[in-house]
């Protein structure tokens, strides 16, 4: 039996949900931030997500096909269970999970779903989402949308990712906030970003962010320039991916990178992935605004992550600690929600040495103007660039670049200049 959604329900506001206008369109300057100006409640945002994905209404559906087999879609099926959906068929391309097992369900390649997914809604259990929805519309499956619709519509019987959390409530409550980041980006290819970004968050539809999407994960061409001697400070090194990238861009020319992993084994991959480059210095303990230990959830996966209930203690550092007089010329991070605090441990290395900044900006729906607010207030010297690096709610990252830093450039038919 299906729970009740509450007084305010999908289907109460029916003088608004007639005058919203659904329709896909390309995201414009500022289509979406006029759209989300016009809401007077979140439920409104809710109604138009709705009419946005109508058979996903979670009061009404009966059955689904879940495409990803990792922890969101484990979860996800879980919780049809309880919730007496049927799950007709899980999916997944990644060979270690073909042929295995998600609650007495095999999982399938994606192929296999255009046979056994016919007239059945499709819920992408990935927050990659553009590529797998394009994917699935290959194979003829028109009912695609991120598992994240469901936990924006009926958050009591899908409780959110992170990620998530509070999507549509924030998205309305700080729309004065969104207002003022449009303001503060330096050129127009980073409000048109903004623009598909709350798109994306008013609709869950990917295809939204497919005209802003550039896959060069903080190294956007035509903004960064590096010199000879960077001092990279990398927060959130997992096993060095982000490093050899750097690496690569410099032309291994640099001087130093401090490279902060707090998971054991990811940590010791990282070491023995860099134990011939002595300019590469691991240290074992996550970023924070002060230097200590917190609970650490240890699964050893990207997503591994500081909480109350971690199994357990993990020291955390900050970087004026670390870097203390030292240099330091690029600061990245990708810290799973801990971006805020450890920009709060930097603020004297940032002020004194104003590094080039690249800090994701998705791991709570309020870190996009959060994050941008914080640096505006440890420094005025910066200009503000915003670029999406996939096609769903990750990686979208906030780039901060001293005065004048960034060359002219286009970016998809957009001149990018950076203010002076």
């Amino acid at each position: 039996m299906m729970p009740n959604l509450g007084s305010a329900t999908l289907r109460t506001i029916v003088t608004y949900a007639e005058t919203v206008n659904d329709g896909l369109l390309p995201a414009g300057r500022g289509r979406w931030l006029a759209e989300l100006a016009g809401a007077r409640a979140p439920e409104q945002l809710r109604v138009r997500l709705l009419r946005h994905n109508p058979v996903f209404d979670p009061a009404r559906l009966r059955r689904i096909a879940i495409l990803g087999a990792a922890g969101e879609g484990q979860r996800l099926a879980a919780l049809c269970r309880r919730h007496g959906i049927e799950v007709v068929a899980i999916a997944d391309d990644d060979p270690r999970k073909i042929g295995t097992s998600v609650l007495g369900h095999p999982v399938l390649p994606t192929a296999g779903l255009a046979a056994r997914a016919d007239e059945c809604p499709v819920v992408v259990a990935s927050h990659r989402v553009l590529a797998a929805v394009r994917n699935l519309q290959a194979l003829g499956l028109r009912d695609v949308a991120p598992f994240a619709v469901l936990q924006a519509l009926a958050p009591d019987m899908f409780p959110p990712h992170m990620f998530y959390d509070r999507l549509l409530e924030d998205t309305f409550e700080h729309r004065d906030r969104y207002r003022w980041l449009e303001g503060e980006l330096a050129d127009d290819f980073s409000r048109q970003v903004l623009d598909a970004v709350l798109g994306f968050r008013q609709t869950l539809d990917a295809r939204l962010l497919e005209p802003v999407v550039e896959h060069d994960l903080y190294g956007p061409a035509g903004l960064i320039r590096y010199g000879d001697d960077e001092a990279y400070v990398d927060g959130g090194s997992y096993d060095g991916d982000t490093i050899r990238l750097f690496i690569g861009r410099v032309g291994g020319r640099f001087e130093r990178v401090y490279a902060f992993e707090p998971d054991p084994r990811t940590f010791a991959a990282l070491t023995r992935n860099f134990i011939d480059e002595p300019r590469v210095r691991p240290i074992n303990a996550g970023l924070y605004s002060r230097t200590g230990s917190l609970r650490f959830h240890d699964d050893g996966s990207r997503g591994a992550i500081f909480a109350d209930d971690g199994e357990i203690d993990m020291a955390v550092t900050t970087i004026d600690d670390v870097v203390g007089e030292g240099r330091a010329t690029f600061i990245k991070m990708n810290i799973e929600g801990a971006e805020i605090d450890a920009l709060d441990g930097a603020r004297r290395t940032i002020r004194r040495c104003l590094p080039k900044l690249a800090i994701s900006a998705y791991h709570r729906p309020n870190d996009l103007w959060r994050i941008a607010l914080l640096i505006r207030e440890i420094s005025s010297s910066y200009d503000l660039f915003l670029r999406q690096h996939d096609g769903g709610v990750i990686e979208t990252v906030l780039y901060a670049l001293p005065r004048g830093h960034a060359p002219a450039a286009r970016r998809n038919g957009f001149e990018v200049v950076a203010a002076t």
